[in-house]
């Protein structure tokens, strides 16, 4: 599968601008469409000649880049609504962080990384870091990809030289793994196909398959029973350098988002959270309609199907 269409938030900060950058690169790679959306927390977080500014950053990177790039049309509320109604036809949508806000508990659930989260029929990239190339390791939750789809999300991206299956540790009795003998049936099977790769198809992701006791941190936090899968991650990124994190992520209401942060807000702003970016995929069958009003409901669409179905 080739990604067709990316779709990128600006607001013109510098944090913003990494993820056009990014944006740029991935398009390059697939030789995709760019969408550029001006999008912010309200009319007040852009500036007077935003509608101008996001026209004239479109030619120049057209230009620049000989990309298709197209600014798209500003809604006059922010931009969100705009977004995901490009989100419906796109095969990624891009964005920095995003986690900054007056008030830190309700902007996980109301601010605008968590109404994209909520509401996006496509896999987001959460961009932190300053692109400079291709991404070099993926790190993949693998427990949340027990049919490979997050797997196969990656190897679709064409992102990573090697992929990582992570599997976090939970508790069952005492301190065993909670892995279901089809999970492992699964990673034996990951193990043989990338062991039996062809020579022929070296652009093809080198596949490893990894659980939390690797790290010695994992492994201590482990023996006095921190079974954080938040943290496991966190740590395996660090250990590793991993410098793409990949997840599934559910639909989360608000009320949840307000009473409990999810692992992609914990990931992202907690003090020993990850500084890698972090590809966020929705997870099939739990689709939720979108929260806005006029955005129709991100229902599995020929996008998310090409993106689920990729080898």
């Amino acid at each position: 599968m080739r990604i067709q269409t990316v779709v990128v938030l600006t607001d013109f900060s510098a944090a913003a601008e990494q993820a056009v950058e990014r944006a740029v690169l991935l398009a390059l790679r697939h030789q995709a469409r760019l969408e550029l959306v001006l999008a912010a927390q309200g009319r007040a977080g852009l500036p007077g000649d935003a509608a101008t500014r996001l026209e004239q950053r479109a030619r120049q990177l057209s230009r620049r880049h000989g990309l298709t790039v197209l600014a798209l049309a500003d809604d006059g509320q922010g931009g969100l609504d705009t977004a995901l109604q490009a989100a419906q036809r796109a095969d990624l949508l891009v964005m920095d962080a995003r986690t900054q806000g007056r008030w830190r508990w309700p902007t996980r659930a109301t601010g605008i990384l968590a109404q994209v989260l909520r509401a996006s029929a496509c896999p987001v990239l959460v961009v932190q870091a300053a692109p400079r190339s291709d991404y070099a390791h993926a790190l993949v939750h693998a427990i949340s990809d027990a049919d490979g789809e997050l797997l196969r999300g990656v190897r679709a991206l064409h992102a990573a030289a090697t992929v990582e299956l992570f599997h976090v540790a939970r508790p069952l009795s005492g301190l065993r793994l909670a892995c279901s003998e089809a999970f492992t049936h699964a990673l034996q099977r990951r193990r043989r196909s990338a062991s039996a790769r062809p020579a022929s198809q070296p652009n093809q992701p080198r596949v490893r398959v990894s659980d939390a006791f690797e790290a010695r941190r994992n492994r201590v936090g482990l023996s006095t029973g921190r079974l954080d899968a938040v943290r496991q991650l966190a740590v395996q990124q660090q250990s590793t350098r991993a410098d793409l994190l990949v997840l599934a992520q559910a639909r989360r209401s608000v009320l949840r988002d307000l009473l409990q942060a999810g692992k992609a807000w914990r990931l992202l702003t907690e003090p020993g959270g990850v500084r890698c970016d972090v590809l966020l995929v929705p997870q099939p069958g739990r689709v939720a309609a979108a929260q806005r009003p006029g955005v129709e409901a991100p229902a599995q669409s020929a996008v998310a199907r090409r993106w689920t179905q990729a080898t």
